[in-house]
């Protein structure tokens, strides 16, 4: 979801340079699942230095490409295995099988956990804070609408109901007075946003970047970042692994947050080259890339973190699941 790396700025002519990449395909990863069903699964390889990671197409992932292609990771003497998965909710259960490490969410960790499946943030990804929001809950331009108080009744476009803004933006809501049971809430996706906003379709939308500009360029009005209703400062995604698996390689993470602590400095001094890596992972055309706001990336990881996101699936879901909430952060100083 989401250190502010660069401001807007255009790329430079060294822009055009492209650095290799090894990524999985979803019908690889599709492969993996089904053995783990059939076999009974496999062992971690991390004791030789060996670690199988996977994420989604996300920026907050930006720091492990660059760590990837620039050999950082085999400078700490690891040998990383990388895949990519769109959908991160089919990860947790291939952990510690056909996976040491996966890109997640705090939601998802708990309700992982809370299922018998334990996993626990290992290193941080990117926060969202106050000057660099990641997430944002939009509405049409003569609305009428400048407070979430007055969404009552309204039908909200979401782009996944299981997702930390999902649950961030309920949370808001909830505090705002606004009856959850009186929303209505359709599934929209990223690219279609702006238009479903400005016919009318949706009554507001909650949406990350890029996609809160396109809204923005249609006339739509950001209301503010859901997440800031958890605290100001907060993580809605991570780096987590199996809890047993974290805590029996504490020195194998910590060389991982090393190598990526390495990579969020080399986007720092590198902007325009960090930018062609992301948009070959993303694919988005170069005036968005350009103009993205990079995520505010940050390795550390974040035990306070853990009980706003419970109570607020608790709060707002009836999420009654058992977890030891000491257990879900592993390598915390």
């Amino acid at each position: 979801m989401d250190v502010l790396v660069s401001p807007r700025r255009p790329l430079s002519e060294g822009a055009g340079m492209r650095i290799g990449r090894r990524a999985g395909t979803l019908l690889a990863a599709s492969v993996c699942l089904f053995m783990i069903a059939a076999c009974g699964g496999g062992e971690s390889r991390a004791d030789g230095g060996q670690l199988r990671v996977a994420s989604n197409s996300n920026a907050t992932a930006l720091p492990f490409w660059i760590a990837q292609d620039q050999g950082l990771f085999e400078k700490h003497g690891l040998d990383v295995d990388y895949t990519k998965i769109e959908n991160v909710a089919t990860l947790p259960q291939a952990l510690g099988t056909t996976f040491d490490i996966v890109l997640s969410t705090p939601t998802l960790a708990i309700a992982s956990t809370a299922q018998g499946i334990p996993m626990s943030e290992v290193s941080g990804s990117s926060v969202d804070v106050p000057d660099n929001p990641s997430g944002f809950l939009m509405v049409p331009e003569g609305s009428g609408v400048s407070d979430v108080g007055q969404l009552a009744g309204a039908r909200i476009g979401v782009l996944n109901e299981t997702g930390t803004l999902h649950i961030a933006t309920r949370n808001w809501l909830q505090q705002s007075g606004v009856d959850l049971d009186s929303l209505e809430i359709v599934q929209v996706d990223g690219p279609a946003q702006a238009d479903q906003l400005r016919s009318g379709r949706i009554d507001a939308v909650e949406t990350v970047i890029p996609f809160n500009e396109q809204i923005e360029e249609a006339g739509g009005i950001s209301l503010g970042s859901p997440f800031q209703s958890l605290a100001e400062e907060i993580t809605p995604i991570y780096w987590a692994a199996r809890t047993d698996w974290a805590e029996q390689n504490r020195p194998v993470i910590e060389r991982f947050r090393a190598a990526l602590d390495e990579a969020q400095q080399f986007i720092v001094d590198n902007d325009a080259a960090a930018r062609s890596v992301l948009q070959d992972e993303l694919g988005y055309p170069d005036d968005v890339i350009a103009n993205l706001e990079l995520p505010t990336f940050d390795t550390a990881v974040r035990p306070q973190d853990v009980e706003p996101w419970l109570e607020a699936m608790r709060s707002t879901t009836g999420f009654a699941g058992d977890v030891d909430v000491d257990r879900l952060v592993v390598g915390a100083p």
